[in-house]
């Protein structure tokens, strides 16, 4: 179970932490369990020995130690396959954590037919030993979850469950086996700095990543703070990054632009409502929005729910957010739970918590849309931040949620941040009113032109469209797919800028890791066989 825990944070950086990559993680290790009983069972009758099963121990060590070296290539060479995201995590499970998988499920079979002295005791010897597995994988999965990740981060994990199950191996195996064993561990120390630091770098953005500031595991994120120099204004600006998005980014030199141009939309309730002073972002990443409205709002209040306490001390530390700023409030919850909880009306909600890759289907149905609009004000607004294509197969995702919303308010407008003409995926931003008064675009245009919002907004406006709904889909706690409408939009790229890298080092690296288990397998053929 802590495997299975932790190969959830070595995917994640890649393939997001969508409902694919779980499956695949729980289809995947139930599998190779289900061959490892069988294989187990048959090399028991055959080899009762305790040596034959230190050996499957001792490989299952070796391929655990190897993963977060093994992650990057292979994550590489899955990527230049152009997979979809729901094949790719399936793919990159069997290959990573199917070997190791198999090998520990061969133990308990193995146990077995050690321990039993006599059929008339089979049955509790069995229960016994199938009952303290059970046991061991509760206590592995409450240990890793609420101790371990937490603390010590994944890399260091695998290194420790690798190091336990070699010197496990190593009191069951012959004296020239002990002495390879020793042979490895005395290396290991040596070894551990590289697995330890050696962290995913294949999948990037070609934007070149500067120098890694702050990086670490959090309950429900690989976090990665970095900084990359910007040519067109000559300037470094700061990245929160995500597991495989990049959430927000600061310009250290000039905070008040705005890197990511479709934050600027959230400004957009104000020209219809120029009294909001109560803003609630359901999701703080960098605080880069939050920040913004505090600039530019003297009035204005801001509440951020930030469902990880890790992204919350990040942009304290990271991004120059202040927690003693009396007109920020900063709770660590899930926006839904914080909303079931308040009493507090709002005169705009900006839900910011979704990405390319995964969408918090609770955060997107019409019993939440309903909760958000008992807390709005009468002449309240809601702005959420989509990543989808105004058109064809990528555009479900944006469909079922306008239907969604239309469902509960009385106005609903659209807008392409990269114009209704862009072809490819790009940030939407839609913006639902209680407000009765439909707007058209010259309405909003005019009132971009007579308040002077210290924001160039009159482009913004430009890009109000209507979109093609084809499909009658409204998403309800009860039926919200948003994986299957999701999954045309994770398999394209966001922009140029966002590519994956592919180098010849990964098959390098992969090749001697085959050449290295066939020699292994070779050397330890007559005593397996």
């Amino acid at each position: 179970m802590a495997l299975e825990l932790l190969g959830s944070r070595l995917l994640a950086p890649v393939f997001g932490n969508s409902i694919f990559v779980w499956g695949s993680l729980i289809g995947v290790v139930l599998s190779s369990l289900s061959a490892g009983y069988y294989l187990g069972g048959k090399l028991a009758d055959r080899r009762p020995n305790l040596q034959t099963l230190s050996i499957a121990v001792f490989a299952a060590g070796l391929l655990v130690l190897a993963l977060p070296t093994l992650g990057p290539p292979i994550f590489s060479l899955i990527i230049a396959t152009r997979l979809n995201e729901k094949y790719s995590p399936l793919l990159a499970t069997v290959i990573l954590l199917g070997p190791p998988s198999t090998l520990l499920g061969m133990v308990s079979p193995y146990a077995i037919r050690l321990t039993a002295k006599s059929f008339e005791k089979l049955g509790k010897v069995s229960g016994n030993l199938y009952a303290l597995s059970t046991l061991g994988s509760i206590v592995g999965t409450f240990v890793t979850v609420f101790v371990l990740i937490p603390e010590f981060g994944v890399n260091k994990i695998i290194f420790a469950l690798g190091a336990t199950l070699l010197v496990v191996a190593f009191l069951g195996l012959g004296v020239r086996s002990k002495a390879f064993v020793l042979l490895i561990l005395i290396v290991l120390p040596f070894a551990a700095p590289y697995m330890v630091t050696h962290r995913l770098t294949v999948a990037t953005y070609s934007l070149a990543l500067g120098d890694t500031v702050y990086e670490t595991d959090t309950p429900y994120h690989h976090l990665l703070v970095a900084d990359a120099y910007d040519p067109a204004h000559h300037s470094t600006v700061r990245y929160l990054i995500l597991d495989d998005n990049l959430h927000s980014a600061v310009d250290l030199s000039d905070p008040n632009r705005s890197v990511f141009a479709y934050t600027e939309y959230f400004h957009l309730p104000f020209l219809a409502n120029p009294n909001i002073t109560r803003v609630l972002f359901v999701g703080g990443g960098g605080f880069t929005g939050p920040e913004s409205f505090l600039r530019h709002y003297a009035s204005v209040t801001v509440d951020v729910a930030e469902i990880d306490p890790e992204v919350i001390s990040v942009a304290k530390q990271y991004f120059g957010v202040d927690p003693t700023n009396p007109r920020l409030h900063i709770y660590n919850k899930d926006g839904r739970i914080f909303l079931q909880q308040t009493d507090q009306k709002y005169d705009l909600v900006i839900l910011d918590a979704y990405s390319k890759s995964y969408v918090p289907f609770h955060l997107m149905t019409l019993e939440f849309f309903k909760l958000v609009a008992m807390h709005l004000t009468p002449n309240g607004s809601v702005v959420s931040n989509l990543i989808a294509q105004i058109s064809g197969d990528s555009s479900q995702l944006l469909g079922a949620e306008v239907n969604t919303m239309q469902a509960v308010f009385p106005n609903v407008y659209t807008f392409a941040t990269r114009g209704s003409e862009y072809p490819s995926l790009q940030n939407i931003i839609i913006l639902a009113s209680l407000l009765t008064n439909r707007l058209t675009r010259p309405a909003f245009q005019r009132l971009a032109s007579a308040q002077n919002l210290g924001l160039q907004l009159e482009s913004d406006v430009d890009n109000l469209f209507v979109p093609a709904i084809t499909n009658q889909l409204i998403l309800t706690d009860n039926f919200a797919p948003v994986e299957t409408l999701l999954n045309p939009v994770t398999g394209q790229p966001l922009s140029d800028q966002e590519t994956y890298t592919y180098t010849q080092e990964a098959e390098k690296i992969v090749a001697i890791v085959l050449i290295a288990a066939v020699v292994f397998l070779i050397l330890l053929r007559k005593r397996l066989l």
